[in-house]
């Protein structure tokens, strides 16, 4: 097992046999972690691959990692889409930390009528810059192969109208509404699936015509156990029950 881990940002230089580090990822492990020539480092793309390898150069500004194999990893998993009500403050951070250690594929933060949040222009940019910095973290701190997607956030409405329900998908919304069926017992009755679509509210919750919505494109109301949960407590509950189900 390697001493340390390091992702594999655009600014590297992969070549025959070694890798340079960014120079963010290279004082991270200069200067934060004290690495050292010779240490043992793991270097994730996010995309399946491996870098593994021994340190050449402890540059703070370009680490050179000497590669001594390389791994592919196939993604053989069920593909989870997360889409998530940007909540307030730092829940989101949260939230897509524990989207990533459990493995979706990809997160769509949307804009709900009840989230009481809205971004745009260069704060918005920003923002996502931030989460996917989150998920990078999350990823080599748990030695993940693959780095979740993460889409620019988007109006509810409008992700719906550019998104037709697909063949083999199973499309699910975490519901507080009266009749919602067990998230289990819808799980076990569409049988084998080829991706699911997990959306989950604000603390507000969906608007009634916002249900309507999503039900008129293929999602059915799921309920998450007996107790009222927080947006954050909700999507990591969702997400750990249809992992489970996949890996049946």
């Amino acid at each position: 097992m390697a001493k340390y881990r390091s992702y594999l940002f655009p600014e590297a230089t992969v070549g025959d046999g070694f890798v340079f580090l960014d120079a963010r990822e290279s004082h991270h492990l200069v200067r934060v972690f004290r690495a050292k020539i010779g240490d043992s480092v793991e270097v994730l793309d996010g995309l399946g691959k491996r870098y593994l390898g021994e340190i050449e150069i402890a540059d703070a500004k370009a680490v050179k990692i000497a590669v001594q194999e390389v791994l592919d990893t196939s993604r053989e998993r069920l593909r989870v889409t997360l889409m998530q009500s940007v909540p307030k403050g730092k829940t989101m951070d949260l939230i897509l930390r524990m989207a990533t250690e459990i493995g979706v594929a990809l997160v769509q933060p949307v804009f709900t009528d009840q989230g009481d949040v809205q971004i745009k222009g260069e704060r918005l940019s920003t923002k996502v810059e931030k989460w996917r910095l989150t998920m990078i973290e999350s990823c080599k701190q748990c030695g993940l192969s693959y780095l979740p997607c993460l889409n620019d956030p988007m109006y509810l409405s409008n992700w719906l109208k550019e998104n037709e329900p697909e063949d083999g998908c199973l499309r699910v919304v975490a519901s507080l509404e009266a009749g919602s069926q067990p998230l289990l017992d819808v799980l076990r009755s569409v049988g084998s699936v080829g991706s699911v679509v997990v959306a989950v509210g604000p603390e507000g919750d969906f608007t009634p015509l916002e249900y309507a919505e999503l039900k008129k494109c293929g999602f059915r109301s799921v309920r998450l156990g007996a107790n009222v949960l927080r947006s954050e407590t909700a999507a990591a509950y969702i997400l750990s029950v249809v992992d489970q189900f996949a890996q049946r």
